[in-house]
């Protein structure tokens, strides 16, 4: 119900609906969840949520750790949050970040019959030469394997790329875009694989309606400080297929369409 849900923009009074319906067919004593809520709490201890993160609206600073209960951003000087109206009690800031962690999403790509054999499919299949149809063919792989040897010695290790661009999330035509999400591709993955949706991971949601520019790296700080740790600690994975944990190390490869703040980064 999630997935169709998703893919068919369904709200969330027709999923109720839906469930209604679907409950009101099923023998007593069913465990279809009664609502969108409830199916939602459901599905929160599977570590696919997100977290909310105030930011300076000029994209200046993110409120985040050593900076999580400062009130006015500390370069332009812009108020954190929107003026209280009425008698409500509740701060509302002015901009929020949406950043979704990406080491489960990783780790689940192990756990799962149908996608941990295709893991190590970068090192495995075979090339042909002068034939380019993967990244993995490419000089930029051979050469990032003999510098980093510790890292590609062990092929289940995640190579990522990462792309964003703003686009008009309702299609409206008085504004170009509305926000741009953050993008990682699997390319672990054969090609037919790594450039489905459901292995285009979204890690971050940047809110428009203004550009994020140069400043894209203070909106990428919860995804960098993740993939910093990816890189050197990993992350202890469980792969199904061999019964056996591992650490999970990522690199992140390639920066594409990254807005005005790619060469900054």
């Amino acid at each position: 119900m999630f997935t169709i849900k998703s893919d068919h923009g369904l709200s969330e009074t027709g999923y109720d609906k839906i469930i209604e319906w679907a409950r009101s067919i099923l023998p007593e004593g069913n465990r279809l969840k009664e609502n969108f809520y409830a199916a939602k709490s459901m599905m929160k201890p599977l570590g696919l949520g997100y977290q909310k993160i105030d930011m300076c609206p000029n994209f200046c600073m993110l409120y985040y750790l050593e900076n999580a209960e400062i009130t006015e951003c500390m370069t332009c000087g812009h108020s954190r949050y929107k003026p209280r109206t009425g008698r409500g009690k509740t701060l509302v800031a002015y901009k929020k970040l949406r950043s979704f962690q990406i080491t489960p999403r990783l780790q689940k790509l192990f756990m799962s019959p149908r996608t941990t054999e295709h893991m190590t499919w970068h090192q495995t299949h075979d090339a042909v030469d002068r034939v380019m149809v993967h990244p993995s063919n490419g000089e930029a792989w051979k050469r990032f394997n003999s510098v980093h040897p510790h890292f590609s010695v062990e092929s289940k290790n995640m190579r990522l790329g990462l792309c964003t661009d703003g686009f008009n999330l309702f299609g409206s035509f008085t504004t170009s875009y509305s926000c741009w999400p953050v993008i990682l591709t699997i390319y672990n993955l054969p090609p037919g694989m790594c450039v489905r949706p459901k292995f285009m991971f979204l890690s971050t949601i940047i809110p428009g309606p203004s550009s994020p520019g140069w400043n894209i790296d203070v909106c990428l700080r919860l995804l960098i400080d993740e993939l910093v740790q990816l890189w050197s600690s990993g992350a202890l994975t469980y792969d199904i297929s061999r019964k056996q944990n591992f650490l999970m190390r990522a690199a992140l490869m390639w920066m594409n369409n990254l807005s005005r703040g790619s060469e900054h980064m």
